[in-house]
């Protein structure tokens, strides 16, 4: 019986997007570059493109071309998230739930070995997923750039895998490089506990082959060290709660930095806070190549995790069962319990409060940042996150157009399709976002969508929430909970993970 439902497919998400060539009339646009808003405006799709943009009145239709009314309505690009986690069954409860938010490019950061995983999204299924919607064979956002899985030392390779895979040491991460390379993988996956010597020659390595080192700061190196070792992006917003505690030195001499990772700890990050250390180290970030991802929500959630408002967010209903069971209430349990010190001071919250500040000091020197929220971390809602984490960057000290950026232009510039994406000009891709509000005076005006257009179709607002729908019904859905069970018992990645 179990087998028999197992082999038999879930049902795939609604793909209601009208296609054909559109034009969007009296609408004002924001000019995510310029920071301006332009009202009164008519923008022409044609094949998914931008075709012109000229003042209302001015364009000559014929009888194809469908006319959306943007009177009183805003026109963005659509978003990305710049840091997921994606699975086998993305498409099941990520995907509809990213496109429905008006997220249409992500860049997915981890990945596979040398052999298929039945529950982490590989290379071949993210390449896969890309043909599918450019067929409008099926629906996900764009994923660009090909990841990894996450590199740390070690601890978290199953057995029988090959030992490169360990990267204990300069030859096994040259090697690991090798391999990657050969699969077809662009970004290599740094995390926190992959030893100095390692991490030196992956950068060294990567470098060679054309590869960019992203990720987390491993703890044993400083930030100095990463930033000459090119590191494209560094992701989270402990980055400088470390970098900037005054005995950061000794924390990262230490033999196990992730042990000493307690509460009296984090209370000595912010006790022990150097302003004019974190001054110096944000101004040679602003003048490196390095990209900050801070996932403000990451460290929002131990801040929250006792909140019983925060515990009942309504949107959990687009959550599978499973992973709100098994993962995501423990997880929040454990934050909870190990957030405060002897004392019941709440570090975990001052820690955030701090991080929100470094993020707008960081901005202010001129740093470059990028809008990311861990999708598949505990409490991070696909897509609506997204959202979320802009209004946590204005709350940070970005500006609304500031924060626009992070998650458009800022984007696509990393991401080295600038000319193609993250900005509403002629000859760009028409993905776009058709809002209620102006979101330069309100960022939380982005989540007041009222249709989407993405890869030469748009996706109006009942469409949207037939997405939405989808989503919830297959989250309580025992059938889909079968199949990510299924998948997660075989996956001897994810066991690791978990033991971990």
């Amino acid at each position: 019986m179990v087998i028999a439902l197992l082999a038999w497919p879930l049902p795939e998400a609604p793909q209601d997007g009208i296609s054909g060539s559109f034009l969007i009339r009296d609408v004002s646009i924001v000019d995510v570059e310029s920071g301006l808003v332009t009202s009164l405006q008519s923008v022409l799709v044609v094949d998914g493109k931008i075709a012109s943009i000229s003042a209302t009145g001015s364009i000559d239709l014929d009888g194809a071309t469908r006319v959306v009314d943007g009177t009183g309505k805003f026109l963005i690009p659509s978003l990305w998230d710049m840091h997921t986690h994606s699975t086998k069954l993305a498409p099941v409860h990520q995907h509809p739930l990213l496109i429905a938010n008006g997220i249409t490019g992500v860049r997915d950061l981890w990945g596979c070995m040398n052999k298929p995983d039945p529950f982490f999204a590989c290379i071949e299924d993210r390449q896969a997923w890309n043909e599918a919607t450019a067929n409008q064979a099926g629906l996900s956002p764009r994923y660009v750039g090909q990841s990894s899985f996450q590199i740390n030392g070690g601890s978290e390779v199953p057995k029988g895998f090959p030992d490169y895979f360990k990267a204990r040491n300069p030859l096994e991460a040259r090697q690991l490089v090798a391999f990657f390379a050969d699969a077809g993988a662009d970004i290599l996956k740094v995390y926190s506990e992959i030893s100095p010597a390692a991490y030196f020659a992956l950068a060294d390595e990567a470098r060679a082959r054309g590869l960019s080192l992203e990720g987390h700061r491993p703890l044993k190196v400083s930030l100095a060290d990463v930033l000459a070792a090119d590191q494209r992006s560094v992701e989270h917003a402990r980055l400088f709660l470390f970098e900037c505690y005054r005995g950061a030195d000794e924390f990262r001499a230490l033999n196990d930095p992730l042990g000493a990772y307690t509460p009296v700890l984090r209370a000595r990050l912010v006790d022990e806070h150097d302003s004019e250390r974190c001054r110096l180290l944000m101004q040679q970030f602003a003048e490196s190549n390095t990209w900050w991802t801070p996932t403000l929500l990451t460290l929002r959630m131990g801040a929250m995790a006792g909140d019983s408002s925060f515990r009942t967010d309504p949107r959990l209903k687009y959550i599978p069962d499973l992973f709100l069971q098994l993962m995501w209430e423990p997880d929040a349990d454990r934050a909870r319990d190990s957030g405060s010190d002897a004392s019941g001071r709440n570090v975990n919250a001052e820690m955030y409060r701090l991080a929100q500040q470094h993020v707008g000091q960081a901005h202010a020197a001129g740093a470059n940042l990028l809008a990311g929220t861990d999708v598949f971390d505990t409490y991070i809602f696909p897509g609506f996150s997204v959202h979320e984490e802009l209004v946590e960057l204005v709350a940070a000290g970005l500006s609304p157009i500031d924060a626009l950026r992070t998650a458009t232009i800022n984007a696509a510039t990393f991401s080295g399709v600038e000319d193609e994406f993250g900005s509403i000009e002629e000859g760009k891709a028409a993905d776009m976002l058709l809002l209620n509000a102006d979101p330069t005076r309100d960022i939380r005006s982005t989540q007041k969508i009222e249709g989407l257009f993405f890869n030469g179709q748009y996706y109006e607002r009942s469409a949207l929430d037939r997405l939405l729908e989808y989503a919830e019904q297959q989250a309580g859905s025992w059938r889909t909970n079968l199949h990510i069970l299924w998948a997660a018992v075989r996956s001897p990645l994810l066991r690791v993970q978990l033991a971990d």
